[in-house]
């Protein structure tokens, strides 16, 4: 169950890794921007890793 922290540290190195460009997120950058911006929408601390889309999964998985 990956916490509104972790989500957030896997969306910065992911950012960091891969930057944005001519102001598009990367496809994992976007897909864990998604996740970020939902948790942080609904005030989530956590979010059950069975609520989370495959590609959001595959994104968080590589960076977390």
């Amino acid at each position: 169950m990956p916490t509104f922290n972790e989500v957030q540290k896997a969306l910065e190195q992911c950012m960091k890794a891969e930057p944005p460009q001519d102001f598009s997120l990367s496809p994992d950058a976007s897909q864990l921007a998604t996740v970020f911006a939902e948790m942080l929408h609904g005030r989530e601390s956590e979010r059950p890793m069975e609520a989370l889309k495959p590609k959001q999964l595959a994104a968080f998985n590589r960076w977390a």
